[in-house]
């Protein structure tokens, strides 16, 4: 009895086992691109899928398969998971339905329960997620589409946590968006709800690469979000209204108005804040994001003291032009070597206003620093720029 007891008393004594965290960069074939810090999207994807034994919940903006290609395997993993019995859900959003219902009719072949959205409805965006979680213990969450392309020949970045709590979390969001896919209410699910999906928003320590640090989730839109939890917008301006030395970081589009929508200058406004107290603003768009009216306000910020703006274009592929690929997709910003923040959501009021989108914030050094090593190698590389103040910028050729 006395040994039972003292195994008892051990067992209780060890510390419950941290959650983890791995950061993983898609890398554009041909290119210079790939940090040694990081893995690669498909290799944790197929990891994580192959794991599942319960429950596979997958949300994402659409799905882009093409014969042969990297998400082939992918999406071929997903339907094993469904074969060995575990149950698998997969969102898409209606605006891209077009090019998801060329996949969709297998995987429901496959046993998978497949749902859409029609997020512009219900919240006058559309879901522009990318997250999926694996047996309510560890999740995905980052810029990568559900698309061939975004893993062979864009760069992205996301990352796997394993943790009960992130899986809870997320989890509320994907059932809230899985209902509303199914004709819930908007109103019976978030913000004037009788019983809200109550989230919590405390960070949780983890481990990333041998060092420690905390993490939390926030969503968009800012009327779509469980009671209890993070804003993204909020906790962004937040974090921006913070810094002291350093803001670095990557995003496809930046623009103060979109689709019609009102002119919108809180991130702006953010970003020449931290710049006036002598912060030091790097900034890389993509060249996705330039010519058209974006060009006035990008050109505008680069003018602002302390505040750098570098445009890069990425080299098309010896094979030739690939439709809506090469190009800067990431989404990130380093805070003082010391704050990561990653996220799905372009910056931009209809991302954050009016569109699903998950964020995740990171605090400790050992995360910002793979920020940092994915920055200095795209701010020094050959592919980014200074914005050209007199240059008139033409739209990219995207097909």
């Amino acid at each position: 009895m006395k040994k039972i007891l003292l195994v008892l008393v051990f067992a209780a004594a060890l510390p419950l086992k941290a959650a983890e965290l791995r950061l993983a960069e898609s890398v554009p074939a041909e290119t210079v691109y790939g940090s040694t810090m990081t893995a690669r999207p498909q290799a944790v994807w197929l990891e994580m899928i192959a794991s599942a034994k319960k429950t596979l919940d997958i949300e994402q903006f659409y799905i882009a398969d093409q014969a042969g290609e990297v998400l082939e395997p992918v999406l071929a993993a997903v339907k094993d998971a469904a074969k060995r019995g575990v149950k698998v859900r997969f969102l898409v959003d209606k605006v891209m339905l077009k090019e998801s219902e060329k996949s969709l009719p297998a995987l429901k072949e496959a046993g998978i329960e497949t749902r859409v959205i029609d997020f512009k409805k219900t919240g006058g965006g559309v879901q522009h997620a990318k997250f999926f979680i694996v047996d309510g213990a560890e999740i995905y969450v980052g810029s990568q589409n559900f698309d061939w392309r975004s893993l062979k020949h864009i760069h992205e970045l996301g990352l796997s946590i394993k943790s009960a709590k992130a899986a809870s979390d997320l989890s509320n969001v994907f059932e809230a968006d899985w209902a509303l896919a199914g004709g819930a209410e908007p109103r019976k699910m978030f913000t004037k709800a009788k019983k809200p999906l109550v989230t919590s928003a405390k960070p949780e320590k983890a481990a990333l690469d041998g060092g420690e640090v905390s993490y939390s989730l926030a969503y968009s839109p800012v009327n779509f979000v469980p009671k209890g939890a993070d804003t993204e917008i909020k906790e962004l301006l937040d974090l921006l209204n913070k810094a002291k030395h350093t803001v670095r970081g990557q995003v496809m589009t930046y623009a103060l108005e979109e689709h019609g929508s009102k002119r919108w200058a809180d991130l702006d406004s953010a970003f020449r804040k931290a710049a006036a107290r002598g912060v030091k603003v790097e900034l890389v768009f993509a060249d996705w994001a330039m010519g058209g009216k974006a060009d006035r306000d990008i050109k505008a910020l680069a003018r602002t003291e302390n505040i750098q703006v570098k445009i890069s274009v990425l080299p098309q592929h010896s094979s030739g032009m690939i439709p809506f690929a090469r190009v800067e997709h990431l989404k990130y910003l380093s805070i003082d070597g010391e704050t990561a923040y990653i996220t799905t959501s372009n910056w931009g009021p209809g991302y954050f206003l009016t569109s699903r989108g998950v964020a995740v914030f990171i605090k400790g050094r050992p995360a910002a620093a793979v920020l940092e090593d994915i920055f200095n190698r795209t701010w020094t590389g050959p592919y980014a720029q200074p914005v050209d103040m007199l240059k008139e910028y033409k739209p990219v050729k995207r097909v």
